[in-house]
């Protein structure tokens, strides 16, 4: 689901479609958590659209504050919802535990902080990744990343057995957290009913570095089973792009890649400067290719010397 690419005034949109775990993994609960005695309960309910079923409401504690989340975005027993927050539930500020908690089994949950903490967020919002620990049966601790600060979290719910859901909160942090290391992601080729396909571009991404560099460069170099190329992918040039974000992009045509290569397995070597301080890293398609949930089939090179 990526619905951040969704724009204009419409809240919730639905999608004909069934993409349900089955009968015994969506209906399997968990034992409610005991709400504290200084709860403040503040709901943020969607009705679901005629033809869907909305999943239970997402229930966040911290601060002797309760929120009860509704998902803007879910697919879940009948269909699919994508959609956006009309407002941002707010927690507070928290000094203490923040948990999570949801009454069907089989799920697990990410987090994702933005700033600023606002119901539309924007490309060039900051964004760093927050622990979701499990504490027990449909139960987690939530623990923010990054400077003392008001946020944006939006948690991501997954069903073992299918089915998703995201819901949004805001959140005043009051000691620091920690902060992500710089990570690279390459998308470089696509299983197209097994041909390699690069659907035209190559691109690849730097998150969270120390400082966003003011000279930046990269080079694919891309070995076959028939032969070798290199492909220089200029840095995009993107005025709206949080702090310690470079991302590059190149569009070369797949009929062209193949002639050149061959077939796979493809090893490929990135060649990477910043600020005038190079970096290289390889991987191999598909071997390599993240198992992450949503990775796309991307790659995760690890670059020497590291990043910073």
């Amino acid at each position: 689901m990526r619905w951040y690419r969704m724009v204009g005034s419409v809240s919730v949109a639905v999608l004909v479609m069934a993409c349900a775990p089955s009968e015994s993994v969506r209906d399997r609960t968990v034992p409610p958590e005991a709400a504290p005695a200084a709860t403040v309960t503040r709901s943020s309910e969607a009705a679901a659209p005629k033809r869907t079923t909305a999943p239970p409401s997402v229930v966040v504690r911290g601060g002797g504050t309760e929120l009860s989340l509704g998902a803007f975005t879910y697919c879940h027993r009948t269909g699919c919802v994508d959609g956006r927050p009309m407002d941002l539930p707010d927690l507070g500020t928290v000094t203490g535990d923040v948990t999570v908690s949801f009454p069907l089994g089989d799920w697990t949950f990410g987090a994702t902080q933005l700033q600023p903490a606002v119901a539309w967020p924007t490309p060039c919002d900051v964004r760093l990744p927050a622990r979701v620990v499990p504490t027990g049966a449909g139960r987690w601790r939530l623990e923010p990343a990054g400077p003392p600060g008001k946020y944006r979290i939006d948690l991501f719910g997954r069903a073992s057995g299918g089915g998703d859901l995201v819901v949004a909160f805001a959140l005043t942090t009051s000691v620091p957290g920690p902060m992500p290391d710089p990570r690279a992601n390459l998308s470089a080729f696509y299983n197209h009913d097994g041909t390699p396909d690069n659907y035209g571009t190559f691109e690849l991404g730097i998150d969270h570095l120390r400082t966003t560099p003011r000279e930046a460069g990269a080079r694919l170099t891309i070995l076959g089973r028939d032969g070798r190329s290199t492909y220089e992918l200029p840095r995009e040039v993107n005025e709206c792009r949080p702090r310690g974000e470079v991302r590059f992009r190149a569009e070369v045509p797949n009929e062209s890649v193949l002639r050149a290569v061959g077939q796979a397995p493809y090893t490929i070597r990135i060649d990477l400067e910043l600020d005038g301080k190079r970096h290289s890293a390889s991987v191999v398609w598909p071997r390599d290719v993240s198992k992450e949930p949503d990775s796309d089939e991307s790659l995760v090179p690890i670059f020497s010397p590291a990043l910073r």
